[in-house]
């Protein structure tokens, strides 16, 4: 058959013959989390600090995973050594489960887990000096911190920009604030300056924008959380977004206009540089699923 091997409850199955209930809060609701884990040479790359952001937004909305964080990193281990895949990019969503179409969840206690495979494109190094075009959108706010299934705005928000011909459509709040991107985190550069979103803006607390972070101070580049304006974005020498399957991604046009020089920044290559290096130095170029 087929297709990818799916994990869903406990079980590998088939993806064309994989079922989620009717009932399931997750289709009903948006009721669930998901995350995105990388594979490099069939080794997960921080598979730690997914399961932290993922057992904290469990707690906030009363979700009990049924699994620890080792559990965590052994089921997505076992999906990349059952599909045989080295570089891939895993979705695992976790939902309440079933229970009756009311908005009221009480009564349901046994959680949906599913897991879906697809490899990973191949790094286009052409590709990347393009850069990426965004634009701006408001959006009424972002996900409140929470990476949920409930992510109409978002999709919403990332269909409008692409059909005006950008690749990435940037969150704008309320308060004219940029949150996020749609499926991505915005940095931008301001005098020597990097800066990113405060979380209090409404973005996702992002596993590859904290690492960009930490990258930063071990650079010794200035970086700051600040409140940035949707409008301020027009006079940033660089933006680039963030994410697992982004990785570092420069911008190069917003809103149909070049952005700096309209090509990757120095401090946008720095730090992509210096990603790829904690890639190679934590999944090596080693082939087959390792766990761990």
């Amino acid at each position: 058959m087929s297709g990818p091997w799916v994990w869903l409850n406990g079980r590998f199955e088939a993806a064309e013959t994989a079922r989620v209930s009717v009932f399931d809060r997750g289709f009903l609701y948006g009721d669930g989390l998901f995350e995105t884990i990388r594979a490099y040479g069939g080794r997960l790359f921080r598979p730690e600090a997914h399961h932290a952001r993922l057992a904290a937004g469990a707690a906030r909305i009363g979700i009990v995973p049924p699994f620890d964080g080792p559990g965590f990193t052994d089921l997505l281990a076992r999906t990349l050594e059952r599909n045989g895949l080295s570089d891939a990019l895993l979705r695992l969503t976790l939902t309440r489960g079933a229970g009756p179409p009311v908005p009221d969840p009480a009564g349901c206690d046994a959680p949906t887990v599913l897991v879906v495979p697809r490899p990973a494109p191949p790094v286009d190094a052409d590709a990347w000096r393009r850069g990426l075009a965004a634009e701006r959108v408001t959006a009424g706010g972002a996900g409140g911190g929470l990476k949920s299934t409930s992510f109409l705005p978002h999709v919403l928000a990332l269909r409008g920009a692409r059909s005006h011909g950008a690749d990435e459509a940037l969150l704008v709040n309320p308060a004219g604030e940029v949150a996020e991107g749609s499926i991505s985190n915005l940095f931008g550069v301001w005098e020597g300056t990097l800066a990113t979103p405060p979380l209090a803006a409404g973005g996702l607390p992002g596993v590859t924008r904290a690492l960009v972070l930490e990258l930063a101070a071990r650079l010794g580049i200035r970086a700051e959380e600040r409140t940035l304006a949707a409008k301020a974005l027009a006079d940033a020498e660089e933006l680039f977004v963030t994410g697992t399957g982004w990785e570092v991604m420069p911008l190069t046009r917003l809103d149909g206009q070049p952005v700096g020089s309209g090509m990757p920044g120095p401090v946008t290559e720095r730090l992509h540089r210096a990603y790829r290096g904690l890639v190679e130095a934590a999944c090596g170029a080693a082939g087959g699923a390792k766990r761990g």
